[in-house]
C-alpha cells in the first residue's frame, strides 16, 4: 500500500472515531448547523494538505484546523454584532455631511464590515482586536509576536482606511443621488 493511500484511510480513521466528539465541541461554541459546516470545513482543508502532513500531526491539525474556523466565524459574527459604535466612532473622525442618512439606514453595519474586511490581513486582524474584541494594545502584539508600536500603527492605519472607504462609497452614493435627481 502506498504511503498517500495509508495516510487517507488514517484520516477517514481519525474522522470516523472523532467526528462526533469534534462537532459536540464545535456545537458548545455555535449553533449546530454552522457547527457541521465548520466540520465539513476543516475536513476539506486537512484532506486538501494531507499528503504535506505527518502521520501523527492529522489529528491535532484537524482539530486546531477546526478550532480556527470555528474562531474566525465568531469573530465575523461580532464584528456583525458591534459594527453599529464602531462606525459612529469612525464618523465621529470623518464627519462627513452625509454621514446622518447612511447611519439611519440599514446599509450602515454592512458598509463598516466591508470597510474591515477591505483591510490587510494583519491590519484587520489588530483592528478587530482592539476596536471590536477590545484587546488591550500589549494584548495583542503579545498575542500576534509584534511590537506593541506595530499594534499602534495598524490600529491608526485601520481607521485611516476604514473613514477613507466610507467617505469614498458615501461620495458615491451622494453622486449617484444628485444624477439621479437632475
Amino acid at each position: 500500500m502506498s504511503y498517500h493511500r495509508e495516510l487517507e484511510l488514517h484520516f477517514e480513521q481519525i474522522v470516523t472515531e472523532h467526528q462526533s466528539a469534534l462537532l459536540a465541541a464545535l456545537k458548545r461554541m455555535l449553533p449546530p448547523s454552522e457547527a457541521e459546516e465548520v466540520l465539513q470545513e476543516a475536513s476539506l482543508k486537512v484532506w486538501s494538505c494531507l499528503y504535506s502532513l505527518d502521520h501523527e500531526a492529522i489529528k491535532p491539525y484537524w482539530y486546531r484546523t477546526a478550532r480556527n474556523i470555528a474562531i474566525s466565524r465568531l469573530r465575523h459574527e461580532r464584528v456583525h454584532r458591534d459594527a453599529w459604535p464602531l462606525l459612529q466612532l469612525v464618523f465621529d473622525e470623518a464627519s462627513y455631511e452625509d454621514s446622518s442618512v447612511l447611519l439611519e439606514s440599514q446599509q450602515s453595519q454592512a458598509l463598516i464590515v466591508e470597510a474591515i474586511n477591505a483591510l490587510p490581513p494583519i491590519c484587520r486582524n489588530v483592528f478587530v482586536f482592539r476596536k471590536i474584541e477590545g484587546y488591550s494594545q500589549k494584548e495583542i502584539a503579545e498575542t500576534l509576536g509584534i511590537s506593541v508600536n506595530t499594534v499602534e500603527n495598524h490600529i491608526a492605519n485601520g481607521m485611516r482606511s476604514c473613514r477613507e472607504f466610507i467617505r469614498s462609497k458615501l461620495r458615491s452614493s451622494a453622486d449617484l443621488r444628485r444624477s439621479q435627481s437632475s
